[in-house]
């Protein structure tokens, strides 16, 4: 009896097996198969095509070199090129460069990207911040310094005053020739003159070697060192001083050169890169 059941069951597994085969091979499977198979082609050759369409895919430009333009202008080379942007900064003031211009780009100038890519713009503000004048009576000039620099303010030249302290600040005068108290508001790139305890008797000061620096690098090495930034002489054509390299300095460097404290150091600018002068600790013995 149980060998009848079996057999009846595999034959009925064999019958559907039959009908199966037949079905796939039926005009009726193939057609639904080809149709399906045919849409998602077409649906996946849509969505390429749009995606080639929308992200221009494959395609890409060079940024241009839009920093120091103003900004009307870096947009117009940015729309030449079928490149967007989108200003993000503009609070931070950098001295030098025109208000309003473009300081910094992200991605950078000859930066390859996709066309149709957001640059990321940083100006110059159009209207200067005012910062408080930073507490600075009977400071170390250095730590002054350093504190004006921070905020954007520019000292023009250091003028010594018999004192028995020495590398003090006594007294600041803005660029209207007034006293400019401390915790006073001023617009950042504002100008001053310091006015800073010289010692009693005739002081020397170490003549520091320029050769290589920025200009700005320069006015802070020399006001740190108490002396005073004299004729400025510029060597071929230069669109940012701030930027501009050191050529050559007069009186020139020497080792253990010393000059009188508030002497004029006069400097040459290029604004062809200036390698500097490797440490001493770095040279072959």
């Amino acid at each position: 009896m149980q060998l009848c059941f079996r057999f009846r069951d595999d034959k009925k597994y064999l019958y559907l097996m039959k009908q199966w085969i037949l079905f796939l091979f039926s005009k009726t499977f193939l057609k639904t198969a080809l149709f399906s198979i045919l849409s998602v082609l077409l649906v996946v050759a849509g969505v390429l095509w749009w995606m080639h369409r929308t992200t221009q895919h494959g395609k890409t430009v060079v940024v241009p070199d839009i920093r120091l333009l103003e900004l009307s202008e870096a947009v117009e080379a940015l729309e030449s090129v079928g490149l967007s942007y989108e200003v993000i900064d503009s609070t931070h003031y950098v001295p030098g460069v025109n208000e309003g211009a473009v300081v910094e780009v992200f991605p950078k100038a000859y930066a390859e990207v996709k066309l149709g890519r957001t640059l990321f713009l940083s100006t110059n503000p159009s209207s200067l911040p005012k910062y408080p004048l930073p507490n600075y009576k009977d400071q170390l000039l250095s730590y002054v310094l350093s504190k004006f620099e921070d905020k954007g303010f520019f000292v023009d030249s250091l003028v010594l005053i018999p004192d028995l302290s020495h590398d003090l600040v006594l007294k600041v005068i803005d660029e209207k020739g007034v006293l400019a108290e401390e915790q006073t508001p001023y617009q950042t790139g504002s100008h001053f003159v310091f006015y800073v305890s010289g010692g009693q008797s005739d002081r020397n000061a170490f003549l520091p070697d320029l050769k290589g620096l920025t200009y700005i690098q320069a006015q802070q090495t020399l006001m740190t060192y108490s002396l005073n930034l004299g004729a400025t002489i510029i060597d071929g054509e230069i669109n940012d001083t701030s930027a501009a390299f050191v050529l050559r300095q007069f009186p020139e460097f020497q080792m253990d050169a010393e000059v009188p404290v508030g002497s004029s150091v006069d400097l040459w600018l290029t604004a062809a890169y200036v390698p500097q002068a490797p440490p001493l600790d770095s040279l072959p013995q």
